[in-house]
């Protein structure tokens, strides 16, 4: 018996003609070196695959924090009892955009009006509310960490809600490019009551 010691890998050959000096002892050492060259008898490993995932790992990661368009938005329907002091139910949707970042008057009345009936009961429109926020500088890093510090700040001191009470007070509503992890935070919540 002969052992063969390679790099923490143990060889154990059990043949009656390892005894020779001729015995050619390479064939049991695994080429793991990527190469386009293949002589007879080798065997290559191929690790492109694994190269080609990290690469697509690194760059899903990368493109989170870059400023994509706005190719959907949600909507979220709060239905209102009679007095308006009750919200009896919430359905929530996402609505792809006919146009990239931005949606019209028309499409706003055709989801609102898609959403006035709701268990054989009739809602009247009462307001819409859009919540937007946008990053002023170029500076990813910065721009995050600014708007983190002072969220709470920005919650009660600037306006992070516009509200419309008249669909037809709004022609088209543009979007910025945001950064793609924010992009499901930009949406519409709609206020309707029982009629």
């Amino acid at each position: 018996m002969r052992v063969f010691d390679y790099y923490s890998f143990r060889f154990v050959i059990y043949h009656h003609e390892m005894n020779t000096i001729e015995y050619d002892y390479r064939q049991f050492i695994l080429d793991d070196i990527d190469s386009d060259v293949e002589s007879e008898g080798d065997s290559i490993i191929d690790t492109q695959w694994i190269t080609d995932f990290e690469t697509k790992n690194i760059n899903d990661e990368y493109n989170l924090f870059m400023k994509t368009d706005i190719t959907r938005i949600g909507f979220e329907f709060l239905y209102l009892d009679r007095d308006k002091k009750c919200v009896e139910r919430i359905v929530r949707m996402t609505y792809p955009l006919n146009d990239i970042n931005r949606i019209t008057q028309n499409e706003l009345f055709s989801v609102v009006q898609s959403h006035q009936k709701l268990d054989k009961k009739y809602y009247n429109f009462q307001s819409l509310l859009l919540y937007q926020f946008d990053f002023q500088y170029n500076d990813i890093v910065r721009d995050l960490s600014d708007y983190i510090q002072n969220a709470s700040e920005e919650f009660h001191h600037e306006k992070v809600f516009i509200e419309y009470t008249n669909l037809l007070s709004i022609d088209v509503i543009h979007f910025t490019p945001l950064i793609s992890m924010f992009h499901d935070f930009i949406g519409f919540s709609v206020l309707l009551y029982e009629d």
